[in-house]
């Protein structure tokens, strides 16, 4: 090893020329002539055969063959020559292994979802991002989007109408868009006051757990055209006046913290939800269920079939984005 080490200090003394940038190198050419050098060279005492120029008094060597027969590692890197002293010449850069290929999400959805605005591109970058539910500043990885993105559209109605608590936005990176989740600090007080209620429903079915939610925001809302969001309503235990957008978005919040996949949904004139309970999506209104009273609630039918809807104010604004926003979250749900 000290022979390696001395032979490489000494060449070290009378090279340069390989380790040049090529227009470094260039402009030496322009000052030095350089002849073929005929000087002996012995590694442990075994004479090498090496391509030598004399230049200026000096002898220069490739630093490749240096390595190649003392036996070290050099190469260039695409930036700079790269020495590695304990292991073997290849003369090659080390294969950086390769990035993994996205998974492509959108063969397990409806194909009725993607739209010339709503790509499988753009699902797929969604549906990693409601996968992962890790937000970029967290490390996250995210899928790119593209640059064919269209705001203020079905894709930002179906990103909002999947969550509260987490949200789902676009961020524009790297030349493209991508999905990012986070969970706004304004309501970090509702998740921990409701936190006792959420662990309460442990043991329930999915059933079970969507008609607590709906009775429990019921109780803490009474029905006035003003908007109190989930930061309002489930911070106390007493009521506060809101709108039907209160009831869904206050709904949502706790069904995503109970792990029930929901969406909102809007008409023209009102709010409300879908749930994914026993293998498909139904309606919840919990402003209308606002108005059962209590001993009738036992028999109540919270989850109604989206097909019994009537009127226009249940006429769903946006049906791409619900769709789109159905299948981000439960893959093949509407097929």
């Amino acid at each position: 090893m000290s022979r390696k080490r001395d032979f490489a200090l000494l060449t070290a003394g009378i090279l340069v020329g390989a380790a040049l940038a090529p227009t470094a190198a260039h402009a030496v050419s322009e000052v030095l002539a350089a002849t073929r050098s005929y000087q002996p060279v012995y590694v442990d005492g075994r004479q090498v055969q090496m391509e030598a120029y004399a230049i200026n008094g000096h002898n220069y060597m490739q630093l490749r063959e240096v390595g190649q027969a003392v036996g070290f590692e050099v190469y260039w890197d695409g930036e700079a020559v790269q020495i590695v002293s304990d292991k073997p010449y290849t003369g090659l850069p080390p294969v950086q292994p390769s990035a993994p290929a996205a998974k492509d999400y959108s063969t397990q959805a409806n194909p009725l979802t993607f739209t010339d605005e709503l790509t499988p591109a753009i699902y797929n970058a969604v549906r990693d991002t409601v996968v992962n539910r890790e937000s970029i500043m967290e490390g996250q990885e995210p899928v790119s989007m593209g640059t064919d993105v269209t705001r203020n559209s079905s894709l930002d109605n179906a990103l909002a109408g999947m969550g509260h608590y987490p949200i789902y936005e676009l961020l524009y990176r790297d030349n493209g868009y991508v999905c990012n989740v986070r969970y706004p600090e304004a309501y970090h007080e509702a998740a921990a006051h409701t936190q006792s209620f959420v662990d309460s429903l442990s043991g329930l079915t999915d059933r079970e757990k969507v008609e607590a939610i709906c009775w429990y925001v019921a109780d803490r809302i009474t029905y006035e055209t003003v908007y109190a969001g989930p930061n309002k309503v489930l911070v106390q235990d007493g009521k506060v006046p809101g709108s039907c957008m209160a009831y869904s978005a206050s709904f949502q919040f706790l069904c995503n913290r109970a792990n029930i996949p929901c969406i909102l949904l809007s008409s023209q004139t009102h709010q409300w939800t879908m749930v994914y309970v026993d293998g498909q999506w139904w309606d919840v209104d919990v402003t209308a269920e606002y108005f059962t009273p209590p001993e009738d609630r036992p028999s109540a039918h919270v989850m109604t079939d989206p097909a019994e809807r009537y009127g226009s104010d249940f006429t769903d604004q946006d049906p791409a984005a619900t769709l789109f926003a159905q299948e981000a979250l439960v893959p093949g749900s509407t097929k």
